[in-house]
């Protein structure tokens, strides 16, 4: 078992943000009403067609590929606070799944979006101090810094941004990006 994980969870852990990113970028370049300033991007996934099948797809299946990869991580966690945040990192994955799972108006879309971002914030956070704990301080700072570009987004757009760029899609794709650079980052160099 040991060794089919250290082989499938950085596998994982590359191929998720690829083909979640890669699925939300085709989507955006297809879709004709979306726009960067003015949307959201889960408006994406009630646009219809394969605009809708790419982004719901996508974002389902970049959190399921994401699973092994925590599992991985969990194998290599030195203390409590980088196993919670592998746990976190499982309920980020799952929530990001389920943005696919629950598109843009239906009652469980917003919280499950929201879930998503603020527990991005938490899991990069716990893993982040758990690793300056244990002494990778750079890795971990690194990863408590990603947290903070995260949620910084969604500040940053609330308090300046949003009257002139009313739509998510930018403080969105800073979060999504946080996450890919960190996975795919702690993927390719644990």
């Amino acid at each position: 078992m040991d060794e089919t994980v250290d082989r499938i969870g950085p596998i994982s852990g590359i191929a998720s943000p690829v083909v979640a990113l890669g699925a939300i970028g085709l989507a955006t370049t297809i879709s004709q009403p979306f726009s960067w300033t003015d949307s959201a991007l889960s408006d994406l996934g009630v646009t219809g067609g394969i605009v809708s099948i790419l982004f719901n797809g996508g974002v389902i299946a970049g959190g399921v590929i994401a699973v092994p990869f925590g599992l991985w991580l969990l194998t290599r966690a030195q203390n409590r606070l980088e196993r919670m945040g592998v746990c976190s990192f499982w309920l980020t994955a799952a929530a990001m799944a389920a943005i696919g799972l629950f598109p843009m108006g239906s009652s469980l879309h917003i919280p499950v979006a929201v879930s998503f971002y603020l527990l991005l914030s938490g899991s990069l956070w716990l893993y982040g101090i758990g690793n300056v704990l244990d002494g990778r301080r750079r890795r971990g700072y690194l990863t408590i810094a990603l947290g903070i570009v995260n949620l910084g987004g969604w500040i940053v757009w609330g308090l300046r941004l949003r009257e002139s760029v009313p739509g998510l899609a930018l403080p969105e794709t800073v979060g999504a990006l946080a996450l890919a650079f960190w996975v795919t980052g702690t993927a390719v160099r644990p």
